[in-house]
């Protein structure tokens, strides 16, 4: 019976990898030697690249930020990339190439835009970053104390003129950047002052016209126009009082003087009365009775009929006489009676009109009380805003001046400001390529490629090598296998094989022997190392 056993179709063996490895030798060793040489041809066709470099250090502000604060607020990181981006503009960067004839032998072949993105390429600009204390908190940061500007160019000489350029450009752009942002905070600080001093001034001539307009009202004098009108209304009261009075006095000097007669006439030494005397006294008399009796009364009618005939003789003697002179008057006491009768009359009449003066004062000042209410919400909306603009003046003035000093610290180059301490040197070694690195890939990817090619013709063949083979493709297992019988063709034909190998490995030794000298130590470095390793041993 036939063993219907059937092997796993994707299991294999070392020994199989190795069969395949053995049949598809020719495949590895005639891919593996041109795929090394290809890439060191390569390799050593690349053509240098040099790049020069310039270190740049971030000093800080000499003075301390307490006393002067820097108009520029942003991070010396935010900083430089800033001033890249303005020092790499596409006309800039043309200036530079036309400068130094930077890709002279590309400028024919290639774009202004192909141009001026390699440029940017092989332009580098890296922090250096370090661990610094924080003066207000005392911890320790990380902080930029510095940057490296940085060119690459196939010709040393081009490199390190345009890192030069490049250094410059960014400490003369970090200089302009800085003073341009301080003469613009104080232009800007300067014309804000100035519109807001404008509106101040236009606060102070409307306040000084509602003054000019309502300075009898306002709310200060709201105080002395009370105490006014309470002064005169007490001047007023007086002046009432001393009218009541002089009234009083004159009255009773007229009923003096009416009972007596300027003229003194003796008669037998008894004094006769004149007219306008009898007259004045009947008519007092007739004054006092009406209050006691009634019209009918004949003491009254008697009084009138009296009273009828000396007006008709005083009227009479009035057409036929001058008007009384006092120079005329003979009797003394009546003159002095006289004379104070006129003064009180004259002092009364001062009185009253001072007392009609100072009752239209105190209306006057009551309007002014009145009108102080109204007066006092206009008054304090004015005063406030201008409170308001001068406190914003005022605050504007002081950054004003504070931005003014600031400009001068950045003129006087006092702030934070950047410092060349490493200038860009002629690079005497390149950077790129990395020729030993290229050649270690070369060889891993030569190594890849030529057992990768013997894997798939492997694959690809469908000729059948092994038991495992037959028995994948029928399912049965053979019953005998017979070995394979070599001739001396045969025999010769390996040995053959065995001295190409030889060949191979040593050509391969020698490749490498060459790698490690040229690109990675040389060869008597490494014997000295290894014969003090020997040696400690």
């Amino acid at each position: 019976m036939y063993n219907m056993t059937v092997m796993d179709d994707g299991e294999k063996s070392l020994l199989d990898y190795l069969e395949i490895l053995r049949r598809r030798k020719f495949y590895i060793i005639i891919t593996f030697p041109l795929l090394l040489a290809l890439s060191a041809i390569i390799t050593f066709m690349l053509p240098p690249i040099y790049q020069s470099e310039g270190v740049i250090l971030i000093e800080s502000q000499e003075i301390p930020r307490d006393l002067v604060r820097s108009t520029v607020t942003s991070y010396a990181e935010q900083q430089i990339q800033v001033i890249k981006q303005r020092i790499l503009t596409t006309s800039r960067i043309l200036e530079t190439v036309d400068k130094f004839d930077v890709y002279e032998e590309q400028r024919e072949s290639s774009t202004i835009s192909l141009l001026v993105e390699k440029f940017r390429s092989n332009v580098q600009v890296d922090m250096i970053n370090a661990n610094v204390i924080d003066p207000t908190r005392g911890r320790a940061q990380r902080a930029s104390i510095a940057f490296k500007v940085s060119f690459m160019d196939e010709n040393p000489f081009i490199a390190q003129k345009v890192a030069n350029e490049l250094v410059t450009m960014f400490l003369d752009e970090n200089v302009k950047t800085r003073t341009n942002k301080a003469a613009e905070t104080v232009s800007f600080l300067t014309d804000e002052a100035n519109k807001i001093q404008k509106t101040v001034q236009d606060l102070e001539q409307q306040i000084a016209g509602f003054k000019l307009e309502y300075g009898d009202s306002l709310p200060e004098l709201l105080q002395f126009n009370l105490s006014m009108i309470e002064s005169l209304e007490e001047k007023i009261r007086g002046h009432q009082t001393e009218s009541v009075r002089l009234s009083d006095q004159i009255h009773f000097l007229s009923l003096e003087l009416a009972s007596m007669d300027p003229y003194v006439a003796s008669n037998d030494g008894v004094n006769t009365l004149s007219a306008p005397v009898r007259l004045a006294q009947l008519k007092n008399e007739l004054s006092s009775m009406r209050n006691k009796y009634s019209a009918s009364h004949p003491d009254i009618k008697r009084i009138n009929r009296e009273i009828e005939g000396l007006e008709k003789e005083v009227a009479a003697d009035a057409l036929f006489q001058p008007e009384q002179n006092l120079d005329e008057i003979s009797n003394p006491l009546y003159r002095q009676i006289k004379i104070k009768i006129d003064l009180s009359e004259k002092e009364l009449s001062r009185l009253v009109k001072e007392r009609q003066s100072m009752q239209i004062e105190v209306a006057e000042y009551n309007a002014r009380v009145l009108r102080t209410h109204e007066v006092k919400r206009s008054y304090d909306d004015l005063t406030r805003d201008y409170e308001n603009t001068k406190k914003k003046y005022q605050e504007l003035r002081a950054k004003q001046l504070e931005a003014d000093v600031a400009q001068n610290l950045e003129s006087e180059n006092k702030a934070e400001s950047f410092t060349l301490i490493e200038p860009p040197l002629k690079p005497t070694e390149a950077v790129k390529p990395n020729r030993p690195k290229l050649m270690m890939m070369g060889l891993f990817l030569s190594v890849a490629a030529s057992f990768g090619l013997a894997m798939l013709v492997e694959m690809l063949d469908p000729s059948v090598r092994s038991i495992k083979d037959i028995t994948r493709i029928t399912g049965l297992e053979p019953l005998a296998i017979v070995p394979l019988m070599l001739t001396e063709a045969d025999y010769k034909k390996r040995d053959r094989t065995r001295k190409s190998m030889l060949v191979v490995c040593a050509f391969l030794s020698i490749i490498a022997v060459l790698i490690v000298h040229y690109f990675f130590m040389s060869l008597d470095i490494v014997w000295f190392k290894l014969l003090t390793k020997i040696n400690m041993l």
